[in-house]
């Protein structure tokens, strides 16, 4: 089973759920989004647990909210604030703090491993965590520079500034 969700699956599926909220139209939507939130939560260092958990309460939270949603071009970046708060909640309740130094080993078991053959953990060991997370929503994430944008709010530029500088940096430091 593939894990890539197109825009217009995405969006399709949205649309059905937003016109009429029920079980059925959120149970596609799940679908299309729980491996999104998974790996999302596994690549900041959570277990498999705890990950399924923090999805389920992010799309709970998705079905309970959808109506605040002012902008369906940001969908994607606001359901990753909510999975970024949740995460930060999570992490404050267990005393802890993201780590993504041994990413790549902590990525076992799950279905689509997104860093097979890489050392990806070593590569951004190297970085500050702002920086790894940035790298982190562009490459494993797969957000555009705009959905970036608006999920840390920063601005584009600034987006676009820090990727390439944070490759050049990478490119560097393993020359």
């Amino acid at each position: 089973m593939s894990t890539t969700v197109t825009a217009a699956q995405l969006e399709a599926a949205l649309e059905a759920f937003v016109a009429c909220p029920d079980e059925e139209r959120f149970a596609v939507l799940f679908r299309l989004l729980a491996p999104q939130l998974l790996v999302y939560f596994r690549a900041r260092g959570c277990e498999a647990g705890v990950a399924e958990d923090l999805t389920q309460e992010v799309m709970l939270t998705l079905f309970r909210k959808v109506d605040g949603l002012r902008d369906r071009d940001l969908f994607r970046p606001w359901l990753f604030r909510i999975a970024k708060n949740a995460l930060l909640q999570h992490l404050r309740k267990q005393g802890q703090r993201v780590e993504t130094v041994a990413l790549a080993d902590r990525l076992e078991g799950v279905a689509w491993n997104p860093f097979a053959g890489l050392a990806l953990g070593e590569w951004l060991a190297c970085l500050p965590e702002a920086d790894r997370e940035l790298l982190l929503l562009r490459y494993v994430d797969g957000f555009t520079h705009h959905e970036i944008a608006a999920l840390l709010e920063i601005p584009m530029g600034t987006v676009q500034w820090r990727v390439f500088q944070l490759k050049k940096k990478l490119a560097e430091h393993f020359r």
